[in-house]
């Protein structure tokens, strides 16, 4: 591990930097001097076999770093495209996939040089005040290479079983699960499944390899027949607040999970919490740490299972090398904007 962190963060207020930073464990934090300070970085990942490259997703394109987060290029920036999410496949480092704003999905088969759109068929649900859904996260099948999946905020579950050609909505199952009354939410519209489409992550693990793990609004869900149903893990047995933003496995450690449970979108709380049995039960993983607004983002060292990283909208960076035994807290500069993703390398 390098003990290389990075974070990344959004303009939501006057004169805020909206971009990447990076540090070197037990240095400051740097602003990425090749990123635009409005670029708003929304996921931040590493190649799983050159160490060296970084991709960034962010509202102004796809950046790519070849020297570990020192210096960045411009990718990718198709007009009227926002990137949201960005994954590599697990069989294939030269294969990636891209999800945007408006709903729409990428695919790169030479390592993120050149960018084809694939066929989304995931017509917008509701209308929502800050504009189109968002693909915020994709994830692969670790065993199936023609199954993927992905989440739209506030969109919900789309799936592909072509290799990653085409993607279709299935949201039945979260219309269903919307009809009990612990699971009904309205924020941004006046429709009370609104709550089960509002997508924050999605992810699978080797463990089990048929099933899907999906966050939203109103908690973790889990799933072993490709979204048809969706079984809620009822995270509120186990935490104050079931607020889910974002939910990563272990390296190594296939059946541990950890994920970050808050109040709301924007809140004074939030907390980490990790399950050893893949979400049947949890416990709290950075008691010694308190953050002060929502968790927005949290991520797992691709190859060390004991990095684990945090950060709350406010700019509170968490992170700990020792599989969360302690943490260590380093706060983002004063004039970051709010913050949504981190990672470590």
């Amino acid at each position: 591990m390098d003990k290389v962190l990075f974070a990344g963060t959004a303009v939501t207020r006057e004169n805020a930097i909206g971009s990447l930073y990076r540090m070197e464990h037990g240095k400051e934090w740097v602003k990425a001097g090749d990123i635009p300070d409005n670029a708003a970085v929304q996921a931040i990942v590493q190649h799983p076999v050159d160490v060296n490259i970084i991709f960034a997703a962010t509202r102004k394109g796809i950046f790519q770093s070849r020297d570990k987060g020192v210096s960045w290029r411009n990718v990718f920036s198709p007009d009227g495209i926002q990137f949201w999410s960005i994954e590599f496949d697990p069989r294939d480092a030269n294969h990636l996939f891209a999800g945007t704003a408006p709903i729409g999905v990428f695919e790169s088969r030479d390592g993120g040089e050149t960018w084809a759109a694939c066929e989304v068929n995931h017509t917008e649900r509701f209308n929502i005040r800050f504009g189109a859904s968002r693909v915020m996260r994709l994830a692969f099948h670790p065993t199936n290479d023609q199954v993927l999946y992905g989440i739209a905020e506030i969109n919900g579950f789309m799936l592909s079983e072509d290799g990653g050609k085409t993607w279709n909505a299935r949201t039945g199952a979260l219309v269903e699960l919307a009809k009990d009354p612990a699971l009904k939410s309205k924020i941004e519209t006046d429709d009370e499944a609104e709550g089960m489409f509002d997508a924050h992550a999605i992810t699978t693990s080797p463990a089990k390899p048929d099933a899907l793990f999906y966050l939203c609004r109103m908690g973790v869900f889990e799933s072993n027949d490709r979204g048809k149903s969706l079984e809620d893990l009822q995270v509120r047995k186990f935490a104050p607040f079931s607020y889910c933003r974002d939910l990563r496995v272990v390296a190594g450690k296939p059946e541990k999970l950890y994920a970050c449970f808050s109040i709301s979108s924007r809140s004074e709380a939030g907390a980490v919490y990790t399950s050893d049995d893949l979400g049947k039960n949890w416990r709290r993983a950075d008691s010694q740490v308190n953050p002060q607004s929502t968790i927005m983002g949290i991520n797992a060292h691709i190859k060390d299972g004991n990095g684990v990283i945090s950060v709350t909208r406010g700019g509170q960076v968490f992170y700990t090398f020792d599989g969360a035994d302690s943490w260590f807290e380093k706060p983002l500069p004063e004039n970051a904007g709010d913050a949504f993703c981190v990672a470590m390398i």
